[in-house]
């Protein structure tokens, strides 16, 4: 890996690292990640190490546990249905409180974060943003829930380690369902804006578990 000077492009070129050893099974579940080792490895100093792993553990492929590190996260088939089942019904909940709260500078948001999506031509190079820019998404649909506890209990599920892989794949109908999420809060309609969440999630689950199928 080449020397970067661009610090957000340097964190970002060893997220990508990471993650791909991850789904490459190179780490697997379990693994401690020695930070020293994957300096060294990437010619970076440990920094960008630290903050990528920050970044891993928000979307659930790790776990840094004081004093001892960071260890790589073990998902099996019972693992995304029971996170997904949860997401499912809170996640449309969360929305659905939080439309009444949703202002128009935040429809707004919502829209150039959509747009961005939808004009980005995915591939190994584009991941990275686009996994950024579907996270930014749905937490502008859920910050504004006046519900804190429910909120927070959202953030905390994670996702699959194995979502990113399925980016290609679903990407048309991911966009399909963003953009008629988008168009129910444009609506404030609550019973729209937490179907169309639900079956979002419902979706994506459903082809987690049919990816994992495939590469038992």
């Amino acid at each position: 890996m080449e020397m970067i000077n661009d610090k957000s492009t340097i964190v970002s070129s060893v997220v990508k690292e990471l993650r791909q050893a991850i789904l490459d099974g190179m780490l697997k579940g379990g693994d401690r990640i020695i930070q020293e080792e994957w300096a060294d490895k990437l010619k970076v100093s440990r920094m960008p190490i630290r903050e990528a792993l920050t970044q891993l553990e928000a979307i659930g492929l790790v776990k840094v546990i004081p004093h001892k590190g960071a260890i790589v996260n073990s998902f099996t088939k019972e693992d995304i249905e029971e996170v997904y089942t949860m997401r499912m019904m809170l996640e449309g909940l969360v929305v659905e409180k939080a439309l009444p709260y949703i202002s128009e500078v935040d429809k707004r948001l919502l829209e150039e974060t959509l747009i961005e999506m939808e004009n980005l031509e995915i591939n190994e190079e584009t991941n990275e943003l686009y996994i950024q820019l579907n996270n930014e998404y749905h937490k502008l649909l859920r910050q504004k829930s006046p519900w804190v506890r429910l909120m927070k209990t959202v953030d905390n599920l994670g996702i699959s380690p194995v979502a990113p892989s399925l980016l290609h794949e679903y990407y048309q109908q991911t966009q399909r369902e963003h953009r008629l999420i988008y168009e129910a809060v444009c609506r404030g309609s609550a019973s729209e804006v937490r179907s169309a969440v639900e079956y979002h999630v419902l979706r994506t689950k459903n082809n987690l578990l049919e990816y994992m199928e495939m590469i038992d």
